[in-house]
């Protein structure tokens, strides 16, 4: 999967005080432009070392170009204005500084401190920890992006093609899964094979980000929701144009397809039955890592497409928006609500008329995917979870005795087989208990604001009836 970070836009709440000639925060660097961006004005964009990125307008970006520690806020105003052409103080800076930039970590603070919020994305990764670091990342990326030369993917691809309709047109999956799940050696080796081929797959989105000519950053693990993952930090590739963003977005899943390609020709050679569970396997991660409502690849080709960074921040506005529109279509609701016309919702106002109607096309079918399976999951909990600790029981018992006859492998196919069995579960109760605090937390606040305004109204009533008497 792709890992973009973007930070949370809020203000301290209490502004630092300006450097006396400030200077951009360790390890931040400036992407430039945001091309194809889905906004109705430019937008520029800042990584910070920690590969947050933020949004910035041009004076912001500016400001952080001519902050390079030699420069007091007057050289700093009169560098920006002659980029902007426009006129900017040194007053306009020190506020920008103190209540934009420095807050977010753009700037280093003359304490030594420099603050690094971070955003609290929805069905983000977790605990993440770094397999392979940036250098040799870039060294790998440089070797396979001969890989997206134009010519060198359509043979591919043809290839592909040729070769899925020769494996599943002439083997039987079925007969094979039997095999497969009858061999507890085997499923050791499907298991590996699909580490490999998750690997293989990161290696796909570095590549093609080298291959646009930005430098990937690393390839690590952590957690999506419960279950174990890979990333590449690709952050870089917000240089590019649109394509070359699609381009990256997309490369995770063309490797996919590379290595579904290896591994029907290995079939080919050595008729190991399960190279072709494997081959089923890696098309049906490459088909998953397509769904556009969590963050897969899918997600960020959806958000490239549109050219608006975090979709997820843009779902609330886009699905209150579509409600108002609705809601006005009824006349007595029209005439009811006249003064509130066409203007779009805050969050969406900042958008391109296109970026709105592609975000809020995203959003009514997102939303409700994702809330019909959260009630999947509340419905079906307790159902599943027993029979998870069932089939959990039955694995480490097999495991057990297979351990204790000396068959090692047999052991620890169990074990890995009890993991696998027990995740979904586990990753079910996860949902819940993160949606049933959100949902607390919310109507906690509808209380307070409910309360607020009625002790509010009995205020205003209780005056009018003193000024009355």
């Amino acid at each position: 999967m792709i890992e973009p970070a973007w930070p949370a836009q809020t203000l301290a709440p209490e502004a630092p005080e300006a450097p006396v000639r400030p200077r951009r925060a360790d390890g931040l660097a400036l992407l430039g432009l945001f091309a194809g961006s889905g906004l109705a004005r430019p937008v520029f964009l800042a990584r910070r070392a920690d590969g947050q990125v933020a949004t910035l307008t041009e004076l912001l970006a500016r400001i952080i170009e001519a902050a390079d520690g030699t420069r007091d806020v007057t050289a700093i105003a009169d560098h920006a204005g002659r980029r902007c052409a426009r006129a900017v103080s040194g007053a306009d800076v020190a506020y920008l500084l103190t209540h934009r930039l420095m807050p977010l970590g753009l700037i280093a603070a003359p304490t030594g401190v420099t603050p690094t919020p971070r955003a609290k994305a929805l069905l983000a990764l977790t605990a993440r920890r770094v397999l392979l670091p940036a250098p040799a990342v870039h060294r790998i990326s440089g070797v396979l992006a001969v890989f997206f030369r134009p010519a060198v993917v359509s043979v591919l691809l043809a290839l592909l093609v040729v070769a899925d309709v020769w494996l599943f047109g002439r083997h039987s999956v079925r007969d094979s899964a039997a095999m497969v799940l009858a061999t507890p050696s085997m499923i050791l080796v499907l298991v590996g094979l699909t580490l490999v081929c998750a690997l293989v797959h990161e290696c796909g989105h570095a590549a093609a980000c080298r291959y646009g000519g930005t430098r990937p950053g690393v390839i690590g693990v952590g957690m999506y929701l419960v279950w174990p993952a890979f990333f590449t930090d690709v952050t870089d590739s917000y240089r590019l144009s649109r394509w070359g963003r699609l381009r990256t977005d997309l490369g995770g899943i063309y490797f996919n397809g590379l290595f579904a390609l290896v591994v029907v020709g290995a079939f080919a050679l050595t008729r190991a039955e399960v190279l072709v569970m494997a081959a089923v396997l890696v098309h049906m991660d490459a088909l998953r890592q397509l769904a556009p409502f969590v963050r897969l690849d899918g997600y960020y080709i959806v958000s490239d497409l549109v050219g608006v960074p975090d979709l997820f921040n843009r779902m609330g506005p886009a699905v209150r928006s579509a409600w108002r529109t609705a809601t006005l279509a009824i006349p007595s609701r029209r005439r009811a609500r006249a003064d509130v016309g066409s203007a779009p919702d805050p969050g969406l106002a900042g958008l391109t008329r296109r970026a709105r109607l592609l975000v809020t096309a995203w959003a009514l079918y997102a939303a409700p995917m994702i809330a019909v399976n959260i009630v999947m999951l509340a419905v079906y909990a307790p159902f599943v979870l027993p029979r998870t600790a069932l089939a959990v029981r039955d694995e480490f018992g097999r495991a057990s005795q297979a351990l204790a006859g000396g068959e090692l492998v047999a052991a620890l196919a169990g074990a890995v087989g009890m993991v696998l069995v027990a995740l979904p579960a586990a990753g079910m109760v996860y949902v819940l208990v993160r949606v049933g605090r959100r949902l607390v937390r919310l109507v906690r606040v509808a209380w307070t604001l409910r309360m607020s305004r009625r002790r509010s109204g009995c205020g205003s009533r209780a005056a009018a009836r003193s000024v009355g008497g």
